[in-house]
């Protein structure tokens, strides 16, 4: 049996239920190189790891938007990570949707009367990769979702963009359902990566302006 991720040999056997539950399987190595975040460490509007105070960055959004995401990040956005979300999102192998399955899910618990949202990727971006990443992690858990959003503006990749470049980026999306959907309701929005939190902060604008009562979000990494 090799790593998912490093493919060396790993020597630990699983049964073949175990298998099953868990087909994605790491080496010791490579789950060491994962470093789950301490939310009571990390700063309370972005999730970036600090001494549990809001950051310079959130606050400015606190000035600029009159509030904070309350973002939660589960990993720290690391070697590990960087191996992981490289292998998985920009190289295609969708087996390792799996790796953070156990997290995602444990912390999706936590949001029992929240509308679970990922952000969605463009026309452009979808047929390119065959998949949104965050739906892939999602599926894995079986924990319901709504696609609230829908991605109206096509371009470059976020990750192709400087931090004044995203900073400066347009409303991308629009909303996918009917206003009467979220109306009152809390969303819990899922992203990848929280880089700068525009992505996420266009996202609960749209949502907001159509009468959602609270906008949180949840990150892969920071």
């Amino acid at each position: 049996m090799k790593c998912s991720i490093c493919h060396s040999e790993i020597i630990e056997t699983l049964s073949l239920i175990e298998w099953f539950i868990t087909p994605t399987v790491l080496c010791f190595r490579c789950q060491k190189k994962f470093h789950r975040l301490n939310k009571a460490k990390t700063c309370p509007g972005c999730g970036r790891e600090n001494t549990g105070e809001l950051c310079q960055d959130c606050q400015q959004w606190q000035e600029s938007q009159g509030y904070t995401l309350k973002n939660t990040a589960l990993f720290s956005y690391n070697e590990g990570f960087q191996e992981w979300i490289e292998a998985y999102k920009f190289k295609g192998d969708y087996r390792l949707r799996s790796v953070i399955a156990r997290e995602l899910k444990k912390e999706i618990r936590k949001y029992p009367d929240y509308l679970i949202s990922p952000i969605p990727l463009s026309n452009e971006r979808f047929a390119q990769r065959g998949f949104n990443q965050v739906i892939g992690c999602l599926e894995v858990t079986g924990k319901s979702y709504n696609c609230l959003l829908q991605r109206k503006i096509d371009g470059q990749p976020q990750s192709m963009k400087s931090r004044v470049e995203r900073l400066k980026m347009p409303q991308p999306y629009k909303l996918k359902v009917d206003d009467s959907k979220i109306r009152g309701r809390k969303v819990l929005l899922i992203d990848d990566v929280y880089t700068t939190g525009r992505t996420l902060f266009h996202a609960a604008e749209i949502l907001y302006e159509k009468g959602a009562e609270t906008v949180k979000s949840l990150t892969f990494a920071r």
